[in-house]
């Protein structure tokens, strides 16, 4: 049965304030969403969805703080709150208001049942299928899972469609999810019918004769990117993700791991289709984070066989989704008329204490380098800002912490060394 989480229990709150951008310059009240004069923010607030994981990418400590560097001011002038610098909404580059939510998620979830996963994960006990199924069960029930849309896929299978196997090789029968796309609530199955749906399928799912016993990964994650970017299209304001869970080496289909990450790189960098790579005992580990890489998320993340199994795995499946949906968020829209100038949009954070920072921009992910910071998904033609990972996981471990996205001011940046 899964147990709601209330939303106050993991909060953000971000304020979109509006500038003399577009049509308008300061002072004249151009506001995206209501008609606010300066010192008059308004906020939305935002719920993560579920407590954040202790699992991969969680900090060890520090939870229920937030450390931030302070920011510098730009040349119009910045204030000083609580020792930590961060442009004012009040300030006279900034005025009018608009609200945003963070980004929904779109998971596509591709899980190996090639023949290995019968193999026992614990001497005399249960079987690598029995383990990881189960915790892939227990995601699906838990609160971390809660406002997710999820669909899933198991290769080789040629359930729904024949051919995502390891001779057949046929991305778009990978491509078509054996549980489609929905939602899953607060609600226990059956009440939640997508849980029940997934619960289903993973319970007829078990590892057997069939398709072919090899590790089809090349024609598997072909068809999981091509629905989520298929699924992007469609809902361009969400994030869509992949998250391809295999216990082996690709056996069958294209086996060049070069290729294979190419797929990943080129959803991330066409349609900003992220690839989380997790692998389990019989993986290769310079494959995984090779498609980690490739496809936006740093590096792979692995579960051993034991009697932790299980449990890593659940943890695993909930960090991703935390990442996914607290760091990355859209731009607001403009009111017709207005546009929004790139070069001055400005993120601050402020800590449960109430020292506010205004976050430095960088060129993207890579530039962060473990430091504070944001950047665009797409520099050129931005519609969304992310947060860094170091940023993020203060953000995420701080209930109190409240995001505040300024737009006029000129954008505080931060120059690689």
């Amino acid at each position: 049965m899964r147990t709601f989480i209330p939303a106050t229990a993991s909060l953000i709150s971000l304020a979109f304030v509006a500038a003399g951008c577009g049509a308008g310059g300061p002072g004249t009240g151009v506001s995206m969403i209501s008609n606010s004069g300066p010192g008059t923010a308004g906020t939305a607030s935002v719920s993560h969805g579920g407590a954040p994981s202790a699992g991969a990418g969680a900090p060890s400590s520090a939870a229920g703080t937030l450390s931030l560097a302070p920011g510098s001011p730009d040349a119009m002038g910045g204030s000083s709150t609580g020792g930590g610098a961060g442009l004012m909404p009040d300030m006279a580059c900034a005025t009018g208001t608009a609200s945003a939510k963070l980004a929904g998620v779109n998971m596509l979830v591709a899980f190996d049942r090639s023949g290995s996963m019968r193999e026992s994960a614990v001497r005399n006990g249960p079987t690598r299928w029995d383990l990881t199924s189960a915790a892939l069960k227990a995601f699906f029930s838990s609160p971390d899972a809660a406002g997710l849309k999820l669909a899933l896929r198991f290769f080789p299978d040629d359930n729904p469609a024949a051919g995502c196997n390891d001779q057949a090789c046929d991305a778009a029968a990978c491509a078509q999810p054996l549980v489609p796309l929905g939602p899953l609530s607060a609600d226990p199955s059956p009440a939640d019918m997508q849980e029940q749906a997934l619960l289903d399928a993973t319970a007829r799912s078990a590892p057997g004769g069939g398709a072919g016993g090899g590790t089809p990964t090349s024609a598997a994650l072909a068809g999981a990117l091509t629905w989520a970017k298929a699924q992007r299209q469609l809902t361009m304001t969400e994030n869509s993700v992949v998250v391809l869970v295999t216990d082996g080496e690709p056996h069958g289909c294209d086996e060049d791991i070069m290729n294979i990450s190419k797929l990943a790189s080129d959803a991330f960098a066409s349609d900003n289709v992220r690839t989380y790579a997790i692998g389990l005992t019989g993986s290769r580990e310079a494959d995984m984070d090779a498609i980690a890489l490739a496809g936006g998320t740093a590096k792979g993340i692995f579960v051993s066989d034991g009697a932790n199994t299980q449990q890593e795995l659940l943890d695993a499946l909930a960090a991703i989704r935390g990442q996914v949906l607290d760091c990355d968020f859209a731009l607001p829209e403009p009111k017709a008329g207005a546009t929004i100038d790139p070069t001055r949009v400005n993120v601050n954070v402020t800590a449960a204490g109430g020292v506010k920072t205004t976050l430095a921009q960088v060129p993207d992910e890579a530039a962060c380098a473990g430091a504070q910071g944001w950047y665009y998904d797409n520099p050129v033609s931005p519609t969304r800002v992310v947060l860094c990972k170091s940023s993020c996981d203060a953000v995420t471990v701080d209930v109190m912490a409240s995001l505040e996205v300024l737009l006029g001011c000129q954008t505080i940046t931060k120059v690689p060394k």
